[in-house]
Parts: C-alpha cells; sequence; structure tokens
C-alpha cells in the first residue's frame, strides 16, 4: 500500500478472502484502533499528508495509500469510488477496518510506527453530557393528576445544564411560565416556558444602579392577572429589592424597598393586582407585607407565631388565592411544615402543624413551595429529610389529600398553578 513497498501477494489473497467472506467492520476503539494524529504520521510518510493523492496509472490512493481492491473490500465504497475521493474522517474510518483485519504490515513498515501501540479510538463517538447535583429539572402535574417525568433544562449559552442554587416559577393568565434562577455564578438569570412547550434561551438579569448582574441571598416571582411577573429578591448587601417583568417582555428595572434586610424571601400575586410578601428577617422572624397596584408598600408586620408571639421560619412560601385569601408554608425551627391562610380581609386563620408522610405526626422539610389554583385548592411541592421530592393538596374544602413521593430527588423546590387546571414544577436536583 506504500507508494514506495509493492504488497505482496499473501497480502492480496487475505484482503481478498475477507471481503469474499463478507467479515463484518472491526468498531473502531478495539486493540487495533489508532488516534488521528498517529494516522496522519502514517499520511504524512506515506503521502505527504496529501489526502487527496492521485497519480494517474499508480495502483494507491489518498493520504494512506489504499488500493482499490482494498478499499472496496474494506467497505470504502459506501463513502466514495475511490479512497481519494473521500474525506479525511472517511479515509481513516475505512484504515481502521484494515487494520483491525490486515494488521500493521498493511502499510510500509517505515510508516506503519505507532499502529501497533496506539488504541485510541480516532472518532470516538459523542459523550452524552451528564447531569450533576444543582441542575434544574422541570416536570408537569396535568389536571387529571397524571405527571410527566422530570426533565433537565437546558443550559446558558452552549451548556447543556443549569446549574442553579436556587429557582421560582410563576404562571402567567395566556399559560406561559416565568422562571427565574439563581446560577452557580450568584447571578439571577430568567426563561419562560411558552404554552406549546417551547422555552426561551436563559437571559441575565441587569444589574441594580448600572450594575451589569444582579447576584441575589434569596428570590421569588409571582404571576400577575394582567400577565405581568413581579420579583423580589434579598440582594448581596441583605436588603430587599423589587422589579417587574411587563408582559410586553420589558422590565421595570430594581428598586429597594425600604431599608430592612432578610433571609429568605417569598411572594405571590393576588386578583386584585397586590403582590403579598414574605420575609424571614435577619432576627429570624417572619414578617409580611404588600405591594399595592400603585406600586406603594404597605410596611413589614411580624406575623404571629405558633403558640408565641413570633413565627421563627427557616423557609416560607406563599400562594394568591382565586377568592384573595394567601395561603402560607413555612419550615419552623423545629424542622417541620406549618400552614396559615391570610384571608382576603386582612384576619388570619392562625398556623396548623401540616401532616407527615405515610401517617407521621408532622412531615420534616429543608424546602418547600405552594400555589394556587383556580378551583381553589393549593398545591405544594417539599424536599422531605430523605431529600426525595413529595407533593400536596389542600383542597377548597379545607381537607388534604396528602403527601405523595415523587420519586426525584431535589434541593429546592417550587411550582406554579397553571390556568388550564394543571401544575408546573421545576426543582433544583440532588
Amino acid at each position: 500500500m506504500s507508494r514506495s513497498t509493492r504488497r505482496s501477494l499473501a497480502a492480496a489473497v487475505t484482503f481478498t478472502a475477507l471481503a469474499a467472506l463478507g467479515l463484518p467492520a472491526v468498531a473502531a476503539g478495539s486493540a487495533h484502533a489508532a488516534s488521528v494524529a498517529t494516522w496522519d504520521r502514517v499520511a504524512q510518510c506515506e503521502s505527504t499528508g496529501d489526502w487527496s493523492y492521485y497519480r494517474a496509472g499508480w495502483p494507491y490512493y489518498g493520504g494512506l495509500q489504499i488500493t482499490k481492491s482494498t478499499w472496496e473490500a474494506f467497505g470504502g465504497t459506501q463513502y466514495a469510488p475511490l479512497p481519494h475521493q473521500a474525506t479525511k474522517q472517511q479515509q481513516i474510518l475505512t484504515a481502521e477496518r484494515i487494520l483491525a483485519g490486515q494488521g500493521t504490515g498493511a502499510w510500509a513498515a517505515k510508516c506503519n510506527g505507532g499502529l501497533g501501540t496506539d488504541h485510541a479510538d480516532p472518532y470516538p463517538a459523542p459523550t452524552a453530557p451528564v447531569s450533576s447535583p444543582g441542575d434544574l429539572f422541570h416536570a408537569t402535574r396535568l389536571a387529571d393528576g397524571n405527571w410527566t417525568s422530570f426533565k433537565p433544562l437546558n443550559g446558558f449559552g452552549t451548556a447543556p445544564f443549569f446549574n442553579a442554587s436556587q429557582e421560582s416559577v410563576a404562571a402567567t393568565p395566556d399559560g406561559s411560565t416565568q422562571t427565574l434562577a439563581t446560577g452557580s455564578d450568584g447571578n439571577l438569570y430568567h426563561t419562560a416556558r411558552y404554552p406549546n412547550g417551547s422555552w426561551t434561551a436563559w437571559a441575565p438579569l441587569d444589574g441594580y444602579a448600572g450594575a451589569p448582574r444582579f447576584s441575589a441571598k434569596s428570590q421569588a416571582i409571582a404571576g400577575m392577572s394582567s400577565g405581568d411577573t413581579q420579583i423580589v429578591a434579598v440582594g448581596n448587601d441583605g436588603k430587599i429589592y423589587h422589579n417587574a417583568r411587563f408582559v410586553s417582555g420589558s422590565w421595570q428595572g430594581w428598586a429597594p424597598v425600604g431599608t430592612w434586610g432578610a433571609q429568605r424571601i417569598a411572594a405571590a400575586g393576588l386578583p386584585d393586582g397586590s403582590l403579598q410578601v414574605l420575609i424571614v428577617g435577619n432576627d429570624g422572624n417572619l414578617y409580611h407585607s404588600i405591594r399595592a397596584v400603585d406600586g406603594s408598600w404597605q410596611g413589614w408586620s411580624a406575623v404571629a407565631g405558633f403558640g408565641a408571639d413570633t413565627f421563627q421560619a427557616k423557609d416560607i412560601a406563599v400562594a394568591g388565592m382565586p377568592n384573595g385569601d394567601a395561603q402560607l408554608l413555612a419550615v419552623g425551627n423545629d424542622g417541620k411544615i406549618y400552614h396559615n391562610a391570610r384571608f382576603a380581609a386582612g384576619t388570619w386563620q392562625g398556623w396548623n402543624a401540616v401532616a407527615g408522610y405515610g401517617g407521621a405526626a408532622g412531615f420534616q422539610a429543608g424546602s418547600l413551595a405552594i400555589t394556587g389554583m383556580s378551583s381553589g385548592d393549593a398545591q405544594m411541592l417539599a424536599v422531605g429529610n430523605d431529600g426525595q421530592v413529595y407533593h400536596n393538596a389542600r383542597y377548597s374544602s379545607g381537607s388534604w389529600q396528602g403527601w405523595w413521593n415523587t420519586a426525584f430527588s431535589g434541593r429546592k423546590v417550587s411550582i406554579a398553578g397553571m390556568p388550564d387546571g394543571g401544575a408546573q414544577m421545576v426543582v433544583v436536583r440532588s
């Protein structure tokens, strides 16, 4: 096969016999494979690296100087009639089969160095990206109670996954969902899912007062009856900020909300266009406020505790209900989930412990979320102490469905009730 060395009759017979027997091609990556770099060295020796080498009357073709009969015997004609008419990759792939069937002696001794020791696959199949803890996954609970499987969200730019420390999701009246995520860089990013199931690309949120990005310790997004979404966040300075994404897709921009600091924040839109906001203050107590339709804020008021003056919380969630009530979930300092409601009139129901899974007295949780449904029910997610994501519902009658294990492991959970009666969920996987 070398331009300088003719092949023996025995070699030719071997090639012909292999072709006649119809032996299957040996896959690359076997003990007879070689890397592209090694094949480049062979080609440099055989044809001075000219992968389109052709000379009239010369029986060897292409970068690796393969004869027509050998090319045909080892399946090269699937690419082109003659080697020099095929691409470099196609010539190498055919040469891999020749190497597996004939060995290094198919090339001149002075040119085949490395073919016997380099066993790398020249063109390995692309390795599918592997998800890691912290990646965002999405699922839908359909109106009939059936679930779709959790699937990963695409990442920012060309990344295959979006790795996040926190996420929140909100529904808008057109059947879209708006998702806010705190990336692994600490900055906030936004994406939208349309009713047809397609997603927009992730976009970073501009920062406050001209900063290029907005970094957040805690964040929440709320869908409004107008089609807008409102965002509240605890910045890296520990202060509370507000933003809005209008139905047109434009953004209002960040504005500080007073001088209060907070550890965690949650928000929900109400039918009248107001925004209910909860925070865990720097003292660990739970506080409530309302942003009115005109943009004014009510001021922060401590939420009465469970048998105590104040309620100390580790995590919080709030949902707006069709009748103007707001329902609250909180993880108390004992690690258990508690439920409360603020009625449209401004009075409070009071805290009640949520029953546990499988008859347990309470539900220990690390993260939780709640959403209001058009039926008046509330649906919720929680991450149990076993790391599993659980679903529950509180019906409009006040009765509870009970916890159901979704069989998905997570760190953080979010849920949004949809106009069609379904619910969209975004979870930070564990």
